[in-house]
């Protein structure tokens, strides 16, 4: 029960609220002086970078710093302070108002004292002596970060590790041994970016490249090199990948890559197989007429009497799981333990069966697989008894993992030319990924998720690879524009 004393307290405490209520907008009108200005913020960059690359070039061990704003601008490089060895660093003094940031020790002409305006990045680049310009994007970052009062002892830091004189990647291979006996020891290539042999503090996030193996790496260097140093669109990465694929015992289709259907499909679906002859070179013997030349025709002609089913595929989570637990340790030793192997820093890709299994592993290992890139995906898989494809990635797999997951983003594409009414490639591939962004909320279009239908190209691994450019730079994006705005180096 409430007591006589909690009534008349509670009366008081009325009466003050009240009294609050009807005088506070006079006393805050009379005491607002428009918006806070936020001063002695900081920040601190921090650059690492072997200086006997510096002077093994000829040059001193000074480096320089320009940039847009917080005083910097690009034509006038400012000295870093050498801290230790192979250490420089800058700490930046800030003002935050609406305008924007901008020095506040600064004097001088305007570029000292300019506003960087709130919609725009802070971006900077690393110079040596005798204007060497870094390679690759500006380092840019979105003010405020968090942390930057005086309230506390230290201002939030950003490390960023350059280089100055490599253009290209390189590309090896090691052999991995399994435990699965199909898996047994396959080869696998990977390519380490234009930076790693130069500035050794530097780190990298890892891709999971289905069929990007050693061969294929060689001829496709080049190009993944343009994307960090030409054309700047993506942060560096290393790609990891096999194309070590091996005919499947017992089988007359001589095709030398058949194991490929298992190792890159999630669950287990049917081949057709004659009872006499080959379904491609002679039709089983006559049983399917010359004018069927539809594989749904012929596969139900199978189905009829022509051949009969056998169980294929359906190794492809343990595939995933090797590269996890096997792959990445062997090619991580190799690199002196400098690959980033955590969730946010580790993508998967690939095309066809591989685009299939890159949306399989993204949405089935959130705690893996940060971001991924589906590319002509072959999501009608398996084909099952009848003759028709069981689409299990849309039917079972988008249903049975709902719910909250870690952040993730997915890049899925195809081509108009894959528009078959058997496949239905396009059709699945705008499934999917409406699908996706129906069943999470961590999927909005545009942001984490991006779809495009691809006009005039047909569907092939190299077609593919062309098209890495308009997905490298979504699943790892450059953190700043790509090249300064009055040299145009990068």
């Amino acid at each position: 029960m409430r007591s006589q004393d909690d009534e008349t307290m509670s009366t008081a405490s009325m009466i003050l609220f009240v009294t609050w209520l009807v005088s506070a907008p006079m006393s805050c009108e009379a005491q607002f002086m428009g918006p806070y200005i936020r001063t002695n913020l900081s920040l601190t960059v921090i650059v690492k970078y072997p200086e006997q690359q510096l002077t093994d070039h000829g040059l001193g061990t000074d480096l320089f710093i320009v940039g847009n704003g917080l005083g910097l601008s690009w034509s006038s490089p400012e000295k870093l302070e050498k801290i230790s060895m192979d250490t420089w660093h800058k700490n930046f003094l800030i003002e935050g108002s609406p305008y924007g940031h901008r020095c506040q020790d600064c004097d001088g002409d305007d570029n000292a004292t300019a506003v960087l305006p709130l919609d725009r990045k802070f971006e900077f680049r690393i110079n040596t002596e005798a204007g060497y310009d870094m390679v690759g994007a500006n380092y840019g970052l979105r003010l405020p970060v968090s942390k930057m009062s005086s309230y506390f002892d230290a201002a939030p830091t950003r490390y960023v590790y350059p280089h100055f004189f490599t253009f290209e990647g390189t590309s090896s291979s090691l052999n991995v041994s399994s435990d699965d006996d199909m898996i047994a020891t396959r080869n696998w290539g990977f390519y380490l970016p234009p930076s790693f042999y130069e500035n050794t503090y530097k780190r990298y996030p890892i891709v999971l490249a289905f069929d990007l193996g050693s061969s294929v790496l060689t001829l496709v260097r080049s190009y993944i090199d343009d994307l960090t140093v030409k054309y700047a669109l993506a942060e560096e990465a290393v790609f990891i990948g096999s194309e070590d694929y091996r005919p499947l015992p017992n089988s007359t289709s001589g095709d030398p890559a058949g194991d490929r259907i298992y190792l890159l499909t999630p669950t287990v679906g049917v081949d057709w197989v004659c009872y006499d002859g080959d379904m491609y070179l002679d039709g089983c013997n006559g049983c399917i007429p010359p004018n069927v030349t539809d594989m749904h025709d012929r596969l139900i002609h199978m189905r009829d009497g022509c051949g009969y089913p056998q169980d294929i595929g359906g190794k492809g989570d343990a595939y995933v799981d090797y590269w996890i637990d096997r792959v990445v340790p062997a090619v991580n030793a190799f690199a002196s333990g400098r690959l980033l192997t955590d969730r946010y820093h580790t993508a998967v890709g690939g095309c066809s069966l591989g685009g299939l299994m890159g949306c399989h592993a993204l949405w089935t290992r959130p705690d893996t697989f940060y971001a991924g890139a589906c590319q002509s995906s072959s999501f009608w898989w398996p084909t099952t008894v009848d003759a028709e494809n069981g689409f299990d990635f849309l039917n079972v797999t988008l249903r049975n993992h709902t719910g909250p997951r870690e952040p993730q983003r997915v890049y899925i594409d195809v081509t108009d030319l894959e528009d078959d009414p058997y496949y239905r490639q396009v059709d699945a591939a705008l499934l999917a990924a409406d699908t996706m962004v129906a069943q999470s909320p961590q999927f909005v279009w545009d942001a984490t998720v991006t779809l495009a239908v691809v006009i005039g190209q047909v569907h092939g691994g190299f077609e593919c690879l062309s098209r890495l450019w308009l997905y490298d730079g979504k699943l790892f994006p450059a953190q700043g524009g790509p090249r300064n705005p009055l040299t145009g180096q990068s």
